[in-house]
């Protein structure tokens, strides 16, 4: 296998791994709530939307000579105000998604063990913390092989589910129709699902030479988390139906046997470590190259603030994805949009590619992830 493909295989598997992580086991209840369809729904749009502004992200890391983070590039194209505005967005996301791995995580991993070694979700929680920020001191590269075989294992692994809960699939499942009051519910989940915005500038690194697969990179690895969460709520669903579980695994249980939860506390805990390995690593490289940190500074500032709220009580993880996907996910959302349009008149290179979207499109994603802050600030809050 030649280096570039090599690479090429190693930056998909990242985003992949980056995308697919704990927001996948609440789109099963998501399709309990509303119903299969509209999930379906907001996976195919949002997962057209969240495609296009990973590809603006990663224009706008090409126009831009140096490496940066998502506060580095704000500062570099809107000045200092731009700077912190970024940070708050950036940090508060991305500590927002390791506090809600570090929640689940902690439960599959007591599952895991469970009756091998009964140990409590805290101590899970400080397993899945030394297993993965050990990774992220690392750094990119052992991430992104580890991403490659995790991913892959994981991939199996649900259609694994498929295989041995076949049986018992009822396809009435997936025709149950909601009210019109929760036709909504699945935004915040879904977009959740597909965040691996914190993925783009690390993929970057993969590409020295063949920078134009970068792109095709980035629309690969946000089309494959897609079908696999279309294919994973299928199952889910239609085998476990109005007895869907928020987490998704235990709900099997009445189908498929307490045995069975363990199978799937594996799942989870794959989804999980797999999406820690590359945001951890952000969170580190945004202190080192946007704040010029030491790299221990780095590193401590990373592990320590997701594991001090953990233990202060900062730990439901309803609110927690609810707020990193729908509200922080938006700004986040709108940043990037409101980067791509500066980076294209302030542009410091000239970028491999350059997308050409029309007004109205952009227009189109302002008002899409603008109404989902307004409505989930009031849902959640």
């Amino acid at each position: 296998m030649s280096k570039t493909l090599t690479n090429f295989i190693l930056a998909v598997s990242t985003l992949v791994g980056t995308i697919i992580g704990v927001g996948m086991f609440g789109l099963p209840y998501a399709a309990k709530i509303s119903g299969f369809g509209p999930v379906i729904f907001y996976l195919v749009l949002l997962g057209i939307l969240v495609t296009l502004l990973h590809l603006m992200y990663g224009e706008v890391v090409l126009r831009t000579s140096t490496k940066h983070r998502l506060a580095g590039y704000a500062e570099i194209y809107f000045g200092s105000k731009g700077k912190i505005v970024g940070s708050v967005i950036f940090f508060i996301n991305l500590y927002l998604a390791l506090l809600a791995y570090l929640v689940v995580g902690g439960e599959f991993l007591k599952n895991i063990f469970s009756g091998f070694l009964n140990f409590s979700p805290q101590t899970g929680t400080l397993l899945l913390a030394l297993i993965g920020f050990a990774v992220v001191f690392k750094g990119i590269k052992l991430a992104g092989v580890t991403d490659f075989f995790m991913t892959a294992i994981l991939i199996l692994m649900v259609f694994g589910i498929g295989f041995f809960g076949y049986s018992t699939i009822d396809s009435k499942n997936l025709i149950n129709f909601a009210s019109k009051d929760s036709l909504f519910f699945p935004y915040g989940i879904v977009l959740f699902s597909l965040a691996g915005g914190s993925a783009i500038p690390e993929i970057r690194s993969f590409f020295k030479t063949n920078v134009k697969n970068y792109a095709k990179a980035i629309i690969l690895g946000t089309a494959i988390p897609i079908l696999i969460y279309a294919v994973f709520t299928f199952i889910i669903f239609s085998i476990s139906g109005t007895f869907t579980s928020k987490e998704a695994i235990s709900g099997l249980a009445n189908f498929l046997g307490n045995g069975f939860v363990r199978y799937g506390a594996i799942v989870g805990f794959l989804a999980v470590i797999t999406s820690f390995f590359t945001i951890g690593l952000n969170l580190k490289n945004s202190f080192r190259f946007d704040f010029k940190l030491p790299v221990f500074v780095s590193f401590v500032l990373t592990v320590g603030i997701p594991l001090y709220l953990f233990f202060s009580g900062f730990a439901d993880f309803i609110t927690i994805i609810s707020l990193a996907g729908g509200v922080i996910g938006g700004l986040e959302a709108l940043l990037i949009i409101s980067l791509w349009i500066k980076s294209r008149k302030k542009s410091e290179r000239i970028p491999e590619y350059s997308l050409k979207l029309r007004p109205v499109i952009v227009g189109l994603l302002v008002l899409v992830f603008s109404l989902a802050i307004f409505y989930e600030l009031i849902y959640t809050l």
